[in-house]
Order: structure tokens, then C-alpha cells, then sequence
């Protein structure tokens, strides 16, 4: 192992490692595993890129599904993104991710633009975005400069059906190719923000943390930069290890297995 072996606190993805996909139906044995984990007094926190739910929605659906957790667990790209906004004063967005999120924008006191300026352009989730919808902003970005705060870099993941779909990722290197002065920001995996608050969450530092995920490549490798542990499972996007060729060796994570089910919470705490 490339770490120490003692773990006493846990970073958690969801969507592919606690429940398959949108549809939030949980792997087999996620529910048993995280009672367990809950049961023992581990600190956890669920570490998500999700960009399609409020943050109480999406923990009350994994409440629903039998799952030990509250707000308190959760570190999210969407409420680290309303966080960057606000501390620079950028209240009018052009948002690119899904329309069922618009309301909860504005509540959170943001106005929301369809065309013409803005005060930066916002990618997430969105399995309706097109073509048009990404002229509209060509503008802003190449006119006036504006930033693209992109949410997270996922560059694919699992809808409701189970089907890959592009992510916001795919479609902010889209934007990025394009030019214009303004930067493309991230503030959900892969980008540190968002491990640095998960490990504020814990307290521990991190190579006392296991971070456990679905993808090695947009998860794990920053994980095992910050000094994490890391446990790949093939669960949710890839179903074999084959992923692992496109990382370098070092970049490998510490345990490959089928779900989280499969890692011993006492033998990784006391090994």
C-alpha cells in the first residue's frame, strides 16, 4: 500500500457506490454497510457532485432508501458553487444544468437569465441540454468575459434508466475550446475545494480517511494526492478495472472491489 493502513474516518460518493444511479435504488448491501459504519461512531461524509437535486431532496431519497444519514453528512458541488457566487458578488447566472433546479436558484436569492449578459455562466447536470442552449452563452463568454463556473468535471454519468449521458464536464471543455478571457472554474470533483471541506467535515487528517468511489479517475486520484487512502468499487459507472489502465501507476487506488459491502469496516480500521 502507497498509505498508511489506518482509517478512521470516511469519504463517501454516491451515485454509483451507495446507489447505482439516479434512480437511487441502493447497491446490495449499502444500506447494511452504512448502518454498520453509522453504528460504530465512524465519521462520514458523503462527498457528491450531485447537480440535479436540492440538498435535502437528494438526502431524503437516500433516507427513503433505508440509509443512516442527514444534511449534516453531506458536501455538496452545488451548495460549494452557490458559496463561490456569492463570496464574488455573482447573483445573475446563465444556468446550463437541469430546469428542475431553477426554483431552488432563486430562492437562494439568484437571478436566473436566458439570454444577453450575465454575471457568470453555471454548468451542471443537464439531459436537455443542446446545442442552442449553449450558442446563447457565446456571448458572454466571448464578449464579455465572463467565468464558467463549471459544478463538477464528471464527464459522463448514469440517468435514471441506467444510460450514460454526457456531463457537465464534456460540455464545459466544449465551452473552454472556444476561448474568451474569463477562467473555468470547478469547485466539485476533481477539484481539492470540495475534499478540503469533506475533511473539515471529518476532522481527521487525510491519510486517516478512506475516500470510496465509483470512478477512479475523477474521484480517486485527487483523493490519493491530498494524501487519502482509496477504494475503487465497480458498482456504478465501470463494471471492471479496465478503467485503471488510463492512470498512472501511482495514481492506482488502494483496494478494487465490487461494491462497498466488500470492505471489512473493522479490518480497515485496525489493519
Amino acid at each position: 500500500m502507497k498509505r498508511p493502513k489506518v482509517v478512521k474516518a470516511y469519504l463517501i460518493d454516491i451515485e454509483g457506490v451507495l446507489v447505482r444511479d439516479k434512480r437511487y435504488q441502493p447497491v446490495p448491501g449499502a444500506v447494511e454497510w452504512m448502518t454498520t459504519l453509522a453504528a460504530a461512531g465512524r465519521p462520514f461524509c458523503l462527498v457528491s457532485n450531485n447537480t440535479t437535486h436540492r440538498p435535502a431532496e437528494l438526502i431524503d431519497e437516500l433516507f427513503r432508501a433505508g440509509f443512516p444519514v442527514d444534511e449534516d453528512h453531506l458536501v455538496g458541488a452545488l451548495g460549494l458553487g452557490m458559496k463561490w457566487l456569492r463570496e464574488r458578488n455573482r447573483q445573475k447566472i446563465h444556468w446550463l444544468g437541469t430546469a428542475r433546479l431553477g426554483d431552488y436558484w432563486r430562492e437562494e436569492g439568484f437571478e436566473l437569465v436566458t439570454d444577453g449578459p450575465c454575471d457568470a455562466v453555471v454548468m451542471g447536470v443537464n439531459p436537455d441540454l443542446t446545442i442552442s442552449a449553449l450558442d446563447r452563452v457565446l456571448g458572454p463568454v466571448l464578449d464579455d468575459g465572463v467565468d464558467i463556473l463549471c459544478l463538477h468535471r464528471n464527464q459522463f454519468y448514469l440517468d435514471d434508466t441506467g444510460r450514460r449521458r454526457l456531463g457537465p464536464g464534456a460540455w464545459a471543455a466544449s465551452l473552454e475550446g472556444v476561448g474568451g478571457s474569463g477562467q473555468v472554474v470547478t469547485v466539485g470533483k476533481p477539484s481539492v475545494a470540495i475534499y478540503h471541506e469533506g475533511l473539515k467535515r471529518v476532522g481527521v487528517a487525510p491519510e486517516e480517511v478512506l475516500f470510496i468511489s465509483d470512478d477512479p479517475v475523477a474521484d480517486l486520484v485527487t483523493a490519493g494526492r491530498l494524501g487519502m487512502r482509496t477504494a475503487f468499487v465497480m458498482s456504478g459507472k465501470y463494471s471492471d478495472h479496465g478503467v485503471l489502465a488510463r492512470l498512472e501507476e501511482n495514481d492506482w487506488p488502494d483496494i478494487v472491489c465490487s461494491r462497498m459491502s466488500d470492505i471489512d469496516i473493522q479490518e480497515e480500521d485496525t489493519v
